[in-house]
């Protein structure tokens, strides 16, 4: 196990879960571009194509899988310092326990995390983190926006998109399928890191949902900078393999608009949660997702990483849109 400086494995078991997707962006014609707002994939519940994407994920491509490609753009400040409305400006969501899934004494950081695999819009497998995030659907994970869709001009949606809660060369608690992506139009047309968040609504299996299943995490936004948070990914470029989930924890800082923390993570971290109130209760708050890394001198040796700004306009109101699905 290769473990490096303010970078730490999370022992215990890893789940493994998967998600569906693809198609146009699910808006009505002539829909506002306004960079704050979503836009979703076509949906996936057919059984037949629930089918294939499980069928497709072998564990040899599952272990072949390449970390995600992070944003290649520098983007511009986030909207989220603009002002916004009182009653919009600061949101709080609580944490939810398992239902009828994971025993309540098991439901951890490890039930609630998983590694994310799916086949990238212009091709090839890769991989990226996620998070269940607790809702009134139960049905929600969180993930960066260039885990489920390309980001700017002729990019399009991921397809065979699936999520693997407490990864470990498979799960014990099986494979989701993703019933819907979604992401913001600032992601989807300018590719702007800003906006590098998503959300993914996700088919039950066996008659379960999945915050049912494993649990959830709650969710803030609008609290500000400086932060002390916890963030947990699945690290796969050397000297990782994405075969634990690994953390970081630290006092985040405000670096030109982004969230910032030191650590050491590599690729394939990408859309692993940043947790706040971290340790106090079975759930935490997820507080933003890896979306950008810096590393010197080579991809092996990374130093630090940024996530988009958590306000309404980013990360408020891409929840309000999906959680009653």
């Amino acid at each position: 196990m290769h473990l490096l400086s303010k970078c730490r494995t999370a022992f215990t078991a890893a789940v493994f879960v998967l998600g569906v997707a693809g198609g146009a962006a699910h808006a009505a014609p002539g829909a506002s571009a306004d960079p704050s707002d979503n836009a979703g994939s076509r949906t996936f519940a057919a059984q037949s194509e629930i089918a294939a994407v499980l069928a497709y994920w072998t564990p040899e491509r599952m272990a072949a899988a390449i970390p995600a490609d992070v944003p290649a753009t520098s983007g511009t400040a986030p909207i989220s310092l603009r002002r916004t409305p009182e009653d919009k400006a600061v949101g709080v969501v609580d944490g939810a326990e398992p239902r009828g899934g994971v025993p309540m004494g098991a439901a951890d950081i490890h039930s609630m995390s998983g590694r994310i695999f799916y086949t990238g819009d212009q091709g090839g497998n890769y991989s990226c983190s996620g998070s269940t995030v607790n809702s009134n659907g139960k049905r929600v994970v969180f993930t960066a926006g260039h885990c489920v869709h390309g980001g700017g001009a002729g990019r399009g949606w991921h397809t065979n998109w699936v999520f693997v809660p407490a990864y470990h060369a498979g799960s014990p608690y099986g494979v989701w399928t993703s019933y819907q992506l979604w992401a913001k139009n600032g992601w989807i047309n300018n590719g702007d890191r800003a906006y590098d968040v998503a959300a993914v609504v996700m088919n039950p299996r066996n008659g379960v949902r999945i915050v049912d299943a494993v649990g959830g995490q709650g969710i803030k936004w609008g609290i500000g900078y400086g932060q002390y948070i916890y963030q947990f990914g699945y690290p796969s470029n050397p000297p990782y393999d994405g075969s634990q989930l690994y953390y970081c924890n630290g006092s985040t800082w405000n670096e030109g608009g982004f969230p910032t923390i030191s650590c050491t993570m590599t690729g394939g971290a990408s859309g692993g949660p940043w947790l706040e109130s971290y340790g106090q209760t079975f759930w935490a708050y997820l507080y933003s997702v890896n979306s950008w890394l810096f590393w010197n001198p080579d991809p092996s040796h990374v130093y630090k990483w940024q996530g988009p700004y958590f306000s309404y306009d980013t990360a408020g109101s891409l929840f309000d849109t999906v959680k009653d699905m």
